[in-house]
């Protein structure tokens, strides 16, 4: 019985946080904010979480996972299309994070300020799965791309999406994705075949 009503504080707090940094900016979400709007004791956060930091890296870990899911329907099961997924990938990630913008805050923060943090397995998983739905695609595109420098290239392309995802969002943002996605990708061709 215990447990249950922990895991229920755990939600609520976890709910709260999310709505906390949607309604209000990920800056907003602090310990004594957070205690306020759940209405509970700043105590009973870190009862729940070892530290502020984890429960933010619970909170990424939901991000990672609905992130996830709408990557896996936006290339509609077109396993050997290479640059038409890689397309339709940095497409959907442009409107997840315009749809998102204080989340993805919370989450590029997070990740820009990790240090000596250690991510749980879970949350290691999470990012393992993502960089694993471009893998396809990249090789359908470079099959004679060496293994290890394909993996570097897809690295190269997500930091990349991510750093553009930070700048400001005008009616440009999906264009200006598109020209670096297109500009990337037709430079690893040329040196493909160098």
């Amino acid at each position: 019985m215990q447990e249950k009503a922990k895991d229920n504080i755990r939600r609520r707090l976890l709910e709260t946080g999310r709505n906390l940094a949607v309604e209000k900016g990920a800056e907003y979400l602090t310990a004594r904010k957070l205690s306020e709007a759940a209405g509970c004791s700043v105590g009973a956060i870190y009862n729940m979480f070892a530290s502020m930091d984890d429960f933010v890296a619970e909170e990424n870990e939901q991000t990672l996972s609905e992130l996830y899911e709408a990557l896996c329907s936006a290339a509609g099961g077109d396993k050997d299309k290479g640059y038409r997924n890689i397309c339709a990938y940095a497409a959907c990630f442009n409107r997840f994070v315009a749809d998102r913008r204080a989340l993805w805050t919370l989450f590029y923060n997070f990740h820009l300020n990790l240090r000596d943090y250690q991510l749980s397995v879970g949350y290691r998983r999470w990012l393992v799965r993502l960089e694993k739905l471009l893998a396809p695609d990249f090789a359908a595109m470079f099959p004679t791309m060496e293994k290890r420098r394909l993996r570097l290239a897809q690295k190269v392309l997500a930091e990349s999406l991510m750093a553009l995802s930070t700048l400001p969002e005008s009616k440009n943002s999906a264009a200006r994705s598109a020209v670096l996605l297109n500009t990337y990708l037709a430079g690893l061709m040329m040196l493909n075949r160098g």
